[in-house]
Formats: structure tokens, sequence, C-alpha cells
């Protein structure tokens, strides 16, 4: 069985940036699976790279903003650090993409698997720790499409 890490991101105080957070939280609740490890925080580039050292599997809940989403929207990204296509960003320090291809060059043991779960969010603006409604509705089909992917 594949040793799987679960890490949900996010700002605890800027509206829907914290359903990361929140989602990883119930997932704790929710997932039986022993090898499974649920993690969460507010870190990106290059202090990902130890939090995920060591695992096959790994799986990113964070938000994201586009520009035709619709708030409470999901998507699936799967991240190949050797693909050329412009990079998910963070925004302070370097780019998760770019930290992954750092980690490579310097011999770092990648996970096989990487994705993202990303929730299309409406306000990352307002200071609050809740989110707002059609993002907090979505909830319950991330956490089953997470529930689902760990079983695959």
């Amino acid at each position: 069985m594949k040793k799987i890490l679960i890490y949900g991101m996010g700002n605890p105080f800027r509206c829907d940036d914290t359903i990361g957070l929140k989602i990883a939280e119930m997932l704790k609740e929710e997932c039986s699976n022993e090898k499974t490890i649920i993690r969460s925080g507010s870190i990106d580039g290059l202090a990902m790279l130890d939090e995920i050292m060591g695992f096959d599997k790994v799986i990113l809940i964070d938000s994201i903003k586009t520009e035709n989403g619709n708030p409470g929207d999901i998507l699936k990204i799967k991240i190949d650090p050797m693909e050329t296509r412009p990079s998910l960003t963070a925004s302070h320090g370097i780019d998760f993409i770019s930290a992954l291809r750092i980690g490579l060059q310097f011999g770092y043991k990648m996970p096989g698997q990487i994705f993202v779960y990303a929730v299309e969010i409406k306000d990352n603006n307002t200071f609050s720790e809740d989110c707002t409604d059609e993002v907090l509705a979505s909830i319950p089909d991330v956490i089953q499409k997470i529930l689902e992917e760990i079983e695959q």
C-alpha cells in the first residue's frame, strides 16, 4: 500500500483562502486509511519539499481563483515538475513547481504522484476565518473525491 500525504494549504484569516485548511481538518475525521497522513499549514515553495519527502503520493488541497471559474468549482490538477507549461505560483517566494525542480536537481526522492485539488474561490481579500457559502458548499464533494483518490 502506498504512503500518502494529504496537505491542506491556505491562510486561515483570508476568507475563502482557508478552504484547504478546513478540508484537511475534516478529512482527519473521515479518513481511516492507516497509510495516509493528513497535515495542514500556510507554507509553500521550498518549505514544501520537506513535507512531501518519503511519500509515494501527495494530494494538496488549496484555493484557486481563475478568470472564468465559479466559486465552489473543484479542479484536479496533476503536477509534473518537468512540464514546461506555466506553474502554480505562490504569493511569496518560490513557486511549488520550481521547488520540485530544485528538489530533483539536488537528488530529493520525489513522490511518484502529486495532485492538487483546488477549490475555486470568491473572496481571498476579506479578513475572516469563514468561507463564503458557495465555497463551503463544495466541501462534501472535495472530501468525497479525495477519499476516492486514496482508495485507488
